[in-house]
């Protein structure tokens, strides 16, 4: 079994995750679900906006924002809050200003997730 004091150290409020998901089995099973999907998610919000379709942007910002919150990945669903926000905004300056943030805060996060899953 995976230990979550690794997630801990690492930023993630598990505490939080477990508030919402119950135990820790299902936490880790939701949370390998995101990871799996996470390079696929971040490939589409990364081609929304390469293609200038911000409003598409924002909601898949807001669902990635969703998920981390739920996961208790903080750090990165207030990055991508700020990015929904600003995309319902139409804030194109902030966004292009804060894009490459978000993506290595994202990679970051990819590779705890990674490392806590091969351990």
């Amino acid at each position: 079994m995976n230990n979550l004091t690794f997630l801990k150290e690492k930023g993630i409020d598990t505490d939080l995750a477990l508030s919402y998901l119950g135990d820790e089995s299902m936490y880790n099973e939701i949370l390998l679900e995101f990871k799996n999907g996470f390079i696929n998610q971040m490939g589409d919000i990364r081609k929304k906006y390469e293609a200038g379709d911000i409003a598409t942007y924002a909601i898949l910002v807001h669902a990635l924002k969703s998920n981390c919150k739920t996961l208790g990945i903080t750090s990165l669903a207030n990055l991508a809050y700020d990015h929904e926000m600003k995309g319902k905004a139409n804030d194109l300056q902030y966004i292009n200003e804060h894009i490459s943030e978000l993506f290595l805060k994202a990679n970051e996060i990819y590779q705890i997730l990674e490392e806590y899953f091969t351990k």
